[in-house]
């Protein structure tokens, strides 16, 4: 609900409760809203149906959402964030402010009186008794008053609504040529990584003789290994990981490790005569 200050007198007013109060003051040529101290000269002030949210007013200098004033700088501020989603009775309160101000001749009254109400019935049944308490249509002859205020205010209903589902779809139509544009990006940019992994995975799982050294190389590691090391001794495993190391030999996949094992032992059984192996141990001899 807005709240309007009387320019002339400082008094308060409800929305609907400004015109009554401008028949009798003689000094209330325009009216100011509460919340963001804009000024509306003469009937002006219908139009103003919402201004700055709860958080913006009591935060203050501490308020994070966009604030701009408007062209005339009088303090108004316009909401920039993104539009929060209504409540239903908000949506309907907001359909009612609407519908006051295209109103026929024969109801402008009471739409002017039933948008200053607050929590106005969506439901017909409990409108109708609203209206005989709030605008006091009561008797046979108010029946054609009621039938002809929930018209109309079907009717904006159905129109507000259509506008805004045709305003969704103009969003979303806007929005899919860059998500086409975004799809099409990346299922290229995701081939050629995996072109790039399934070039790698294909090096790693089919060693072929230029990945692994000859038996030459592996055979003059294997013994440069042993006499480095204790006793000239090492276990297979520790042999194989410290040959690996030395000659750089990389074996990501399993076959290439599997390749790795199974070249290491052909050098080792064909040098039967400088290489002992007992159990897990290989050793150089003198």
């Amino acid at each position: 609900m807005v709240f309007f200050l009387c320019d002339g007198c400082n008094e308060t007013l409800k929305k609907n409760k400004v015109d009554a109060h401008a028949a009798k003051c003689r000094e209330c040529w325009s009216v100011s809203c509460v919340d963001c101290s804009q000024s509306f000269p003469g009937d002006e002030y219908r139009s103003h149906t919402s201004c700055i949210s709860e958080a913006e007013r009591y935060e203050k200098t501490i308020y994070r959402g966009a604030r701009k004033l408007d062209d005339s700088g009088t303090g108004h501020r316009q909401q920039q964030h993104k539009a929060k989603k209504l409540t239903p009775q908000e949506a309907w309160q907001q359909t009612i402010e609407i519908a006051a101000e295209s109103a026929p001749s024969s109801i402008k009254s009471y739409m002017d009186q039933l948008s200053g109400c607050d929590n106005v019935p969506r439901k017909e049944k409990q409108f109708r008794n609203f209206t005989v308490n709030s605008l006091r249509l009561k008797g046979p002859s108010a029946e054609k008053v009621k039938d002809e205020i929930w018209k109309h205010l079907s009717k904006v209903r159905e129109d507000e609504k259509q506008k805004r589902e045709e305003a969704q779809k103009k969003q979303q139509s806007s929005q899919q040529p860059k998500d086409a544009k975004k799809e099409e990006a990346e299922p290229t940019s995701i081939s050629d990584d995996d072109k790039s992994s399934n070039n790698a995975a294909k090096e790693d799982e089919s060693p072929s003789s230029s990945s692994m050294p000859s038996e030459e190389e592996v055979t003059k590691a294997v013994k440069k290994a042993l006499k480095k090391a204790p006793n000239k001794s090492l276990k297979f495993k520790s042999l194989r990981k410290t040959v690996q190391e030395t000659l750089v030999i990389k074996t990501k996949s399993d076959t290439a490790k599997k390749e790795w094992k199974k070249l290491l032992k052909q050098c080792v059984d064909a040098n039967s005569k400088k290489l002992v192996v007992d159990g897990k141990i290989v050793s150089l001899k003198d």
